[in-house]
C-alpha cells in the first residue's frame, strides 16, 4: 500500500528546494561575465566552482550541528531563519556593490553555506520520513520537482536578463529577483510554521557523539556506497567544455540556450514524476546499472554536435531519462544511510558527492584546456563506465 507523505514535511522540503533552485538565477549572467568579459579559462571556472562549493563538501559539519544542537528545542525553524537572513544580506550586498573576482568568491562561499545549511536541516526530516515510510525516493522526487520548476524560471528569466540587460546591471537584477523566494520562506517560517519542540534531554557530549558517528562510518554498506558515489561523481565533467563549444564554436544565442535550459528542466521534472509514479518500484541495482549505462552512452552522442538543432534534439531525447537517473542516485543515497544521526550521514554522502562532482568539473576543465573538447567527452565516458565494476559489491537495504 502506498504511504501518504505528511503535508507539512512535503511543504518545507519543496520550499527549501525552491530556494535552492532560484539561487541559480544569476548563473547565466555570471558565466558570460567571467568567461566572455573577464576572459577566465575553463580550468579557472572549474576551480572557482570547486572553491565556492566547499560549503556543500563539508555538510557533515552542518549535519552534526542539526542532529545534536537544538535552538529553543527546535532543529529546523531557527536554522532556516538564520540561513535565509544571511542569504538575503549577501544578495543585498551584491545588488548594491557589484562583483569583482574576490567578492565573487567570498559571496559565493557565503551564499552556498547558507543554502547548504538550510538544505541539511530539511534533508534530515526528509531522510527520517523516507526511511520510516519506505517511500523509496518519492519525497525526494517532490523536492527535486520543486527545484526543477524553479530551474525553469531560472532558464527562461536568466536568459532574458543576460541578453537584454547591460553586463554591469544584469547579474544584480538576477540576485535581487533570486531573493524573492527565500524572503517568502522567511516570512512563512517566522509566522506560520509550528515546529514541535524536542523533549528535554541531557546536554550533548560533542566529542563522544562525534566519535560514535565516526565508528558508524565503518558500516560496510555505507563505505562501499560512498566509494561508488565518489567514483561516479569524480568522472571528469564536460559541462563547461560543452558550454564553451556551443557559445564560442557554434555561436549559439544566449536566448536559445535559455530555451534549451527551460526545456531540459521541464523534461527533468517529467522524469522525476515518472520515478515518483513507476520507476521507484524497480530494484535499486537495476536502476543503478541503467543510470551508469545511460549516462555513458548519452555522453558519446555529444561527440557529434554540428549545430544547435542537434543539441535541441539531444535535449528532447534524453531529458526525461536524465531526470529518472538523477532520482535513482538520490534514492540510493538514502538506502545506504545507517539509522540514527540522519542529518550527519546524509550530509556525509552528499558532501562526498558534491566535492567529487565539483572536482570532476575542475579536472574536466584542465582536460579541455590542454586536449580539447573531444578528449574531454571520451575521458568522461570511459570513467563513467568504470563505475559499473562497483555495482555488484553494493549492499542495499529494503530491496
Amino acid at each position: 500500500m502506498k504511504k501518504k507523505i505528511p503535508i507539512i514535511i512535503a511543504l518545507i522540503c519543496m520550499g527549501q528546494y525552491s530556494v535552492q533552485g532560484i539561487s541559480s538565477l544569476p548563473q547565466q549572467c555570471l558565466y558570460y561575465l567571467t568567461r566572455e568579459s573577464w576572459g577566465l579559462s575553463a580550468t579557472m571556472l572549474g576551480l572557482i566552482s570547486w572553491v565556492v562549493g566547499i560549503a556543500w563538501s563539508v555538510k557533515i559539519i552542518w549535519g552534526f550541528f542539526v542532529d545534536n544542537v537544538s535552538i529553543k528545542g527546535k532543529r529546523t525553524t531557527y536554522y532556516l531563519i538564520g540561513s535565509y537572513v544571511l542569504l538575503l544580506l549577501s544578495y543585498a550586498y551584491i545588488v548594491i556593490f557589484g562583483l569583482n573576482l574576490l567578492t565573487l568568491i567570498i559571496t559565493g562561499l557565503i551564499i552556498n553555506t547558507c543554502i547548504a545549511f538550510a538544505d541539511v536541516a530539511v534533508d534530515r526530516e526528509m531522510v527520517i520520513t523516507e526511511q520510516k515510510l519506505n517511500l523509496k525516493g518519492r519525497l525526494q522526487s517532490l523536492q527535486w520537482s520543486s527545484l526543477g520548476i524553479a530551474g525553469l524560471v531560472v532558464a527562461l528569466l536568466g536568459a532574458y536578463i543576460a541578453k537584454y540587460l547591460p553586463e554591469h546591471v544584469n547579474y544584480r537584477v538576477a540576485y535581487a529577483l533570486a531573493g524573492i523566494i527565500p524572503f517568502a520562506m522567511l516570512i512563512y517560517i517566522s509566522t506560520k510554521f509550528k515546529e514541535r519542540k524536542l523533549r528535554k534531554k541531557k546536554r550533548c557530549n560533542f566529542l563522544k557523539t562525534f566519535k560514535k558517528n565516526l565508528v558508524n562510518i565503518k558500516n560496510r554498506r555505507l563505505l562501499i556506497g560512498l566509494l561508488f558515489v565518489a567514483c561516479l561523481q569524480f568522472c571528469p565533467s564536460f559541462g563547461t567544455a560543452l558550454m564553451i563549444r556551443v557559445r564560442e564554436t557554434l555561436m549559439v544565442d544566449k536566448l536559445f540556450l535559455g530555451y534549451l535550459g527551460a526545456m531540459g528542466t521541464v523534461l527533468g521534472v517529467i522524469g522525476y514524476f515518472i520515478y515518483y509514479k513507476w520507476a521507484y518500484k524497480f530494484p535499486m541495482k537495476k536502476l543503478l546499472y541503467f543510470m551508469v549505462l545511460f549516462s555513458a552512452i548519452t555522453n558519446l552522442f555529444y561527440l557529434y554536435l554540428p549545430n544547435q538543432w542537434v543539441l535541441l534534439f539531444y535535449n528532447l531525447a534524453f531529458g526525461a531519462f536524465g531526470g529518472i537517473t538523477f532520482m535513482t542516485l538520490l534514492a540510493f543515497f538514502v538506502k545506504i544511510i545507517p539509522s540514527g544521526s540522519e542529518a550527519f550521514f546524509y550530509a556525509l554522502v552528499t558532501s562526498v558527492s558534491n566535492f567529487c562532482a565539483r572536482g570532476g568539473n575542475f579536472f574536466g576543465g584542465i582536460i579541455f584546456d590542454n586536449f580539447g573538447y573531444y578528449v574531454t567527452v571520451i575521458v568522461s565516458t570511459v570513467a563513467t563506465l568504470l563505475c559499473l565494476l562497483l555495482i555488484p559489491y553494493l549492499e542495499i537495504s529494503n530491496e
